[in-house]
């Protein structure tokens, strides 16, 4: 099928030819770019009505399938007290029909907008139910509270330890007060996951929905395990993605799904498998992300995931396997242990090829590392909605001046560094235009303007979505640009960024996302 697109703004996002009249796809790929209208078309035409086209964006980091689990689980985001918390999950057991035994997920609450600014913790959770387990999934996801059913439930008791890179919360009495962060919180996570397939697979769908209805045509999953890596076998078999999902191996516990599918490092029916995936620390509006120096009013700066020893064995290992590695890195001091593990490991291994490692988040990362990451080919994707929606929180935990300078965009322009954004779904809805207008304007929810410097043009932060991110994922010769010869996604906007106010970028809405020449999502 051929078709033509004209009569709208093209922004193709390739410096040779950055504009277009028209762009001509068969079936699934690009066939010309016309800096003029075709007089002798004979196929379709498709009328932009005066809309903008770009490239099709680009996901730089989510986590899909908890995008979809989160759609069964309670939300809590309008949630603003104890009280409010225990009001929402009765009335979610109530409207489900919970039975004693069966699990009750939580998600989206955050301490830092709760009248009383703490962790709930289990004996608040118990004033909703004694038998029906419970378990509250902070918005960062890197920390939970769990009742004193669900405690008991997986045996864990009083005597428990803490992890290496995890803490039990605990009373002064030191019994478990029902909290945990990091890999305390990420191993209990593990130890209860469970899903009914038909209902994952109907969230699947809807989930899919949500990304094409922000222009998105390329989604990641963050962190593939053991128990969700047939979940997309399946859904690859069944022809149920709409758009390429690219997974990411938890390399710490399922290194040899990558090592063993080889097939799957193509895609097949929308899915592949990019690399793997790694957490070196935790969450700033949690005070787990690892610091050089303390958070303010204490002597903490958190702490690492991993010794500089399993670390170095890590990236050995991806390195060996030729495998991109993904790394979660929100404090500065996180950054600088992934830059310097990996320049030892490199040097060490004498290797060349890096594969473009992915600094994920870089919240905080110093521009001395960023500096030295041009020379590994390694990229940050910055989490840079940050800067709205947690940004006052940082400011208070870290001081204004260490906080301004929060997802440092332009320093990394300045080191010569490709980049990408993203909102680490479902943290965050996987709003696009929101996030390039957080990267123009650095403005928090309170108005406090943030540093300045940092803030990139419309252009540049657009660049972050498509081309840039198309080259994260070594797919710059297929997406990222309207060209000739490269995949038929499209992203159909119904005002021009670049010719709106600064305050209007965030409402932009999407018209019409396209994949592979077909139409996935159409607001009208």
């Amino acid at each position: 099928m051929k078709k033509l697109f004209y009569n709208g703004t093209i922004y193709t996002m390739d410096e040779n030819q950055p504009t277009a009249k028209a762009v001509a796809i068969e079936n699934d790929k690009i066939v010309e770019v016309y800096q003029e209208i075709p007089t002798d078309w004979d196929g379709e035409k498709v009328d932009l009505n005066q809309n903008v086209m770009f490239p099709g964006f680009i996901d730089g980091h989510s986590h899909f399938v908890g995008c979809a689990n989160a759609l069964s689980q309670c939300d809590l985001s309008q949630a603003y007290s104890f009280d409010e918390i225990v009001e929402a999950i009765k009335t979610f057991i109530q409207d489900n029909n919970i039975q004693a035994g069966q699990w009750v997920v939580a998600n989206n609450y955050d301490h830092n907008f709760l009248k009383e600014k703490a962790h709930p913790d289990r004996n608040v959770l118990d004033r909703i139910s004694t038998d029906i387990p419970i378990m509250l999934v902070h918005v960062s996801n890197h920390m939970g509270v769990v009742n004193t059913a669900g405690l008991k439930m997986q045996n864990i008791n009083d005597d428990v330890v803490d992890p290496q890179g995890g803490k039990y919360g605990r009373f002064e009495d030191h019994s478990l007060s029902g909290y945990m962060e990091e890999n305390a919180f990420i191993n209990f996570q593990k130890s209860i996951s469970s899903f009914d397939l038909d209902v994952l697979m109907a969230n699947v769908a809807k989930a899919q929905e949500l990304y094409a209805k922000y222009g998105i045509t390329t989604i990641q999953d963050g962190m593939v395990t053991k128990e969700l890596y047939p979940l997309y076998q399946l859904l690859a078999h069944q022809g149920a993605l709409k758009m390429d999902v690219v997974g990411y191996i938890d390399l710490e516990n399922s290194r040899d799904l990558y090592i063993n599918h080889p097939e799957n490092h193509e895609y097949h029916g929308h899915f592949r498998l990019g690399g793997y995936k790694i957490f070196l620390d935790g969450s700033p509006q949690g005070r787990t992300a690892w610091m050089k120096e303390p958070y303010t009013n204490s002597n903490d700066c958190a702490y690492p995931v991993h010794s500089d020893e399993h670390l170095y064995q890590l990236i050995h290992q991806a390195l060996a396997d030729h495998a991109q590695l993904l790394a979660h890195c929100n404090g500065d001091a996180a950054a600088k242990q992934y830059v310097d593990t990996f320049e030892k490991v490199r040097h060490d291994d004498g290797v060349d090829q890096t594969y473009r490692p992915v600094m994920i988040h870089a919240q905080f990362v110093a521009n001395d590392e960023l500096k030295r990451m041009k020379s590994i080919e390694m990229m940050p994707s910055f989490f840079v909605a940050h800067t709205y929606y947690w940004g006052d929180i940082h400011i208070e935990n870290l001081g204004y001046e260490r906080a301004s300078r929060m997802s440092a965009v332009k320093d990394a322009i300045n080191a010569g560094l490709r980049y990408t954004f993203h909102q680490d779904t479902p943290v965050l809805m996987p709003d696009m235009m929101k996030t390039v207008a957080c990267a123009v304007k650095r403005v928090t929810k309170n108005g406090v303007e943030l540093s300045q410097e940092q803030s990139v043009s419309v252009k540049e932060a657009l660049a972050a979505i498509t081309i840039n991110a198309a080259y994260q994922y070594h797919e710059e010769d297929r997406k990222g640009s309207i060209e000739k010869g490269k995949q038929a996604n499209f992203t159909i906007l119904e005002k021009d960024p670049f010719k709106v106010d600064v305050d209007e970028l965030e409402n932009i809405q999407v018209a019409q996302t396209i994949v592979d020449g077909s139409v996935i999502y159409s607001k009208h």
